[in-house]
């Protein structure tokens, strides 16, 4: 699943032409906390509505926004879980997708990310869940798929979120109870194994509820 089929249709982005009272409404409306700012298809900035409330509506967007070159956004191929840290380290809950040409194409919301992801990981089929932590420079979801693979396991859903040490925490819902083998592979090339849900043959001491897993997604 990659960001352009993620594309909420219903957001649309705002213009450096709006008004304050205009971007809120819009972001009420819709109950997203910020929205890209578009010029001529490129990417100005973000507006977020923690800002706008304390100006006047009607201040425009073009004063209170400055250009950001470096405005964060998902490439329309970038796959979904390559778009979950990135939204984790640029706090927001909207992005904007653009094209290989830099032209923004659509806004993707986090929501619709969230539901996806608790799907795969709440399937009711038998299967462990493994918590891996890894530095954020080394997270690379095809090296990680390829080890769990490599064990005989398929993973059959990816949530990552960010710890409090700033360190990525990577849970995956596998198709198996029987994760020993994937555990220590992970730990040979540098994915830290700290805890595992549902499994067999994985000694654990912290008798946390699976529900805490899930505590990003606020499920």
């Amino acid at each position: 699943m990659n960001a352009g089929s993620l594309i909420h249709e219903s957001l649309s982005a705002l213009r450096p032409g709006d008004t304050v009272a205009a971007a809120l409404d819009f972001m009420t409306e819709h109950r997203v906390s910020e929205l890209p700012v578009v010029e001529n298809q490129r990417l100005v900035n973000y507006a977020r509505a923690i800002q706008l409330m304390h100006e006047a509506p009607d201040t425009k967007l073009e004063t209170l926004v400055p250009f950001n070159p470096h405005a964060p956004r998902a490439l329309e191929q970038q796959h979904l879980y390559e778009i979950v840290p990135l939204l984790a380290a640029s706090d927001l809950q909207v992005m904007a997708v653009v094209n290989d040409q830099n032209q923004v194409i659509g806004i993707i919301d986090q929501r619709r990310i969230h539901e996806l992801i608790s799907q795969s990981l709440t399937y009711k089929g038998i299967g462990a869940i493994i918590v891996v932590q890894v530095d954020p420079r080394d997270f690379a979801p095809s090296h990680i798929m390829r080890l769990v693979e490599e064990n005989g396991a398929n993973v059959l859903g990816m949530m990552v979120n960010n710890s409090e040490a700033g360190n990525l925490l990577i849970n995956l819902k596998l198709n198996t109870t029987l994760v020993k083998g994937v555990a220590a592979s992970l730990n040979r090339f540098g994915y830290r194994v700290i805890d595992a849900f549902m499994s067999e043959d994985y000694n654990r001491e912290n008798n946390s509820e699976y529900a805490s897993v899930l505590k990003f997604f606020d499920l």
